[in-house]
């Protein structure tokens, strides 16, 4: 899921669209920075 979350844009049957999941960039870094400090 984390790799389509990085991409604006993706193919679903055959036809590009916006991506719903996509999260920026500086966003996505914070939350995976959250994910490794909880497993400290």
């Amino acid at each position: 899921m984390d790799i389509l979350r990085t991409h604006p844009m993706v193919i679903v049957g055959g036809i590009l669209q916006e991506n719903p999941f996509f999260v920026p960039p500086d966003e996505f870094l914070r939350e995976l920075r959250g994910r490794r400090d909880l497993r400290r």
